[in-house]
């Protein structure tokens, strides 16, 4: 479904390859975008996950000035946007859902400067390879060069998780940090990682897998594809407490949960949700006892990297302060010190729109290399 205008004819984005000049695994333009800094950058941000691909056209205001924390930053003005559903059949259908979305906030004049792409799959974001998804048919596939030949535009690829990190960092709840970590909730629990005011993603680009920090090693198998047992995300992702939302309404059936699951309703997290902020309390103590093993998982992040800020969205976050006030009480309880004196954890500010703007901060920041990582991020060195 496209809530947005069409723009260019899918038709016109043939699927093969253009002939160019880079080196295989080399993009086309990442280095070659300097000159004069613009005050507003025309980007489309693309957020490609297992059941949908979001597109938005945006105009985005470089936040150029040192701001700090507590400087005021204009959100990204969407423009138009569409939503279709990700065709998983193929890796070749997976393209074309992919470039059939963005070519529907493609306008017809040449006013786009650079396309940013958050996908849920593990990358190599120095060769802007799509290296393995859950999700998607999509294995070692050169996704960045793909679509930079196929729109003859730049783009900057990345995990989803990592994108929407950088979004909060740029234009959301982690304005003005330098050291900052997000969790997202979703399906699974993904992760991003800034370090020293700049992204961190590891030797290979598979940094930030913060959902695989191992809470109980005799916990439940992990839902991920994963080979461990009690990850983070076995507990506090979307799949998760839909399941634990499930299992409480069956061993309760005169609970809330349980009157919904015998009246027909379906039973899952936004339900659990739900009926805890109208203050069930069976509800409340399901999702505090969430939250303290969100905070487990939070204490060995806190012990390692030491951030001023931890961020969490994603649809499971949804409870709030529901959620994240217990995981406060346990990293205040247990994380060393004096990184739990320092750390701040927050939810997320951007929230329904989190992938495609995430995904414009990406361009944003590796698109435009006039723009230095520092300015861009409104962080003031130390």
């Amino acid at each position: 479904m496209c809530d947005g205008r069409r723009g260019r004819d899918t038709a016109t984005l043939s699927l093969k390859y253009a002939s160019g000049t880079a080196a295989p695994g080399a993009s086309l333009y990442h280095g070659r975008l300097r000159g004069a800094v613009a005050s507003v950058r025309t980007i489309i941000g693309v957020d490609i996950g297992g059941t949908k691909v979001a597109a938005a056209l945006m105009r985005v205001s470089m936040p150029l000035d040192d701001m700090g924390s507590s400087g005021e930053v204009q959100l990204p003005q969407v423009v138009m946007r569409a939503t279709l559903p990700t065709d998983v059949s193929s890796e070749t259908a997976c393209l074309e859902s992919i470039a059939a979305c963005i070519a529907r906030v493609m306008p017809d004049e040449p006013s786009i400067e650079g396309i940013g792409v958050g996908v849920a799959s593990l990358m190599d974001v120095a060769r802007g390879r799509a290296v393995h998804s859950v999700h998607l048919p999509l294995t070692d596939m050169p996704l960045r060069d793909v679509l930079e030949r196929r729109l003859g535009l730049p783009v900057a690829v990345d995990n989803d998780a990592t994108a929407a990190c950088i979004g909060e960092h740029v234009f959301g709840a982690g304005v003005g940090t330098r050291e900052m970590l997000m969790l997202t909730l979703g399906t699974g629990v993904g992760g991003g990682i800034i370090c020293g005011g700049k992204p961190y993603r590891g030797v290979g680009g598979a940094a930030g897998e913060l959902g695989h920090v191992m809470v109980d090693v005799n916990g439940p198998e992990c839902p991920g594809d994963c080979p461990n047992r009690g990850c983070l995300e076995a507990y506090v992702s979307g799949t998760a407490m839909n399941a634990l939302a499930l299992a409480a309404a069956q061993a309760q059936p005169s609970s809330g949960l349980g009157r919904a699951l015998r009246a027909g309703e379906t039973v899952d997290s936004r339900l659990l949700t739900r009926l805890a902020t109208r203050g069930d309390a069976d509800a409340v103590a399901l999702l505090a006892r969430r939250g303290e093993y969100l905070g487990a998982g939070l204490i060995t992040l806190v012990n390692i990297f030491n951030p001023e800020l931890i961020v969490v969205g994603g649809g499971a976050a949804a409870a709030g302060d529901l959620l994240l006030e217990p995981a406060r009480r346990v990293l205040a309880q247990r994380a060393l010190r004096p990184a739990r004196e320092q750390v701040r954890l927050l939810p997320a500010l951007l929230g329904p729109d989190a992938g495609v703007v995430g995904a414009a901060a990406l361009a944003l920041v590796e698109l435009f290399p006039e723009v230095s990582i520092g300015e861009a991020l409104g962080s003031t060195p130390s």
